[in-house]
């Protein structure tokens, strides 16, 4: 438990060209969001640092702990024993920010990170009802795993990147106000913060002011001095070069969502047949019902957590470039959500399978691996052939 505690308290610590653009408020929500979580954090850490003893203080604590990651408006807040939080919660930070946007390249940041604080919430209520120390401290460290999920880490984005990721690599990371530009089109200008397809490319500060105002846990891979401006670049130069390139197809694809998706999925050429098969997936059919249904629905249309197969899905996998890679780490690592890595390598490969399966993607001879295979970083969504829907609705294929 104090390995997982000072690793989040260190996380904790990090903190035509189109016109130039003010930020919206999302980026205070997940600055509040991380506030929320450090304050459940802290009361976490008080209580098995302390000198407190008695069931009633120990309760408190979990209490104080659960208010400030679900806010005054859950079910689950208790009001009687305070709020070391803001009141809103975690929780309603996160619901604020997927409410007022559309698909973004941090969405699947903010979603899993919803998820993450519903399953340190549950833990937190398993806490509640133990009469047995040793139990308590087993519910809090999960707890506390699952919190260290929703911060996640600036160097990475996606769900594995969590918050702290989403306000490293892409425009959340933009305070309101400040002033956004294209990063394909626009020579950098002081202040501004470059952007390519949603993804944060540099930070713009005029040198009198670049030594007091660069921003907390940005992902920085290089500096360079233009002219008046000191240039922090988040992005390599091909990554940038890769995102500008396929700028316009990506917004495009985000306005008429639905249409896109068709089109790709059934006018794309075949690329290499997509290592899964059947068999795999009619096992990974009961698996995904047992661990993944309470989150992601009986129709993989998402509940507490996102959709994973149809329209919504891919359209979030192609706009965000997703790989078979990318999947396969957030499923064989983050899921379930409330007990990430708990399934073997074989369990997980099928769950994959019937994922594959779900999204219409054509079985082959060839099954899913249950270790890390670097071929599967060459396989992109977008560039998969799929069969025809069974349900043409949600554009998915049943799995029998």
């Amino acid at each position: 438990m104090r390995t997982i505690v000072l690793a989040l308290v260190v996380a904790l610590a990090v903190g035509g060209s189109p016109p130039a653009r003010a930020a919206s408020d999302d980026h205070a929500g997940a600055l509040a969001a991380l506030a929320d979580i450090h304050a459940a954090v802290g009361e976490i850490v008080r209580i098995e640092d302390g000198y407190a003893v008695g069931h009633g203080a120990y309760l408190r604590a979990a209490h104080r702990a659960m208010n400030a990651l679900v806010g005054r408006r859950d079910d689950g807040y208790a009001r009687s024993f305070g709020d070391p939080g803001d009141g809103v919660g975690a929780l309603g930070h996160l619901d604020q920010i997927l409410d007022k946007v559309g698909t973004s390249p941090w969405t699947p940041a903010v979603q899993g990170a919803k998820i993450n604080v519903l399953a340190a919430a549950a833990d937190l209520q398993d806490a509640f009802g133990e009469k047995e120390m040793e139990d308590y401290q087993t519910d809090l460290t999960r707890a506390l795993a699952n919190i260290a999920l929703v911060v996640g880490r600036p160097s990475q984005d996606g769900v594995l990147g969590g918050l702290s990721g989403a306000l490293a690599t892409t425009a959340l990371a933009a305070p309101a106000g400040a002033r956004i530009v294209a990063a394909c089109a626009t020579a950098p200008s002081a202040p501004s913060y470059g952007v390519a397809a949603g993804r944060l490319a540099y930070v713009a500060l005029p040198r009198s002011a670049a030594a007091s105002a660069i921003p907390s846990g940005l992902n920085i891979t290089r500096i360079a001095v233009r002219g008046d401006a000191v240039v922090l670049y988040t992005l390599a130069p091909r990554d940038t070069a890769a995102l500008c390139g396929h700028g316009t197809r990506m917004q495009r694809t985000r306005a008429t969502a639905v249409p896109n998706v068709q089109r790709t999925r059934s006018t794309a050429s075949p690329a290499s047949a997509v290592p899964y098969t059947a068999a795999q997936a009619h096992a990974g059919a009961p698996i995904y019902r047992q661990y993944c249904l309470q989150c992601h629905g009986a129709d993989l249309q998402g509940s507490a957590g996102p959709a994973v197969a149809g329209k919504e899905f891919l359209t979030t996998a192609a706009g965000n470039k997703w790989t078979l890679s990318d999947m396969r780490t957030t499923v064989f690592e983050n899921m379930p959500f409330n007990n990430p890595g708990s399934l073997s390598p074989g369990q997980y490969a099928n769950v994959m399978a019937f994922l594959l399966a779900s999204n219409c993607l054509p079985p082959s001879s060839t099954p899913f691996p249950t270790s890390s295979s670097p071929s599967l970083a060459k396989i992109k969504f977008a560039g998969l052939h799929a069969t025809k829907p069974t349900n043409a609705n949600l554009a998915t294929c049943a799995v029998k």
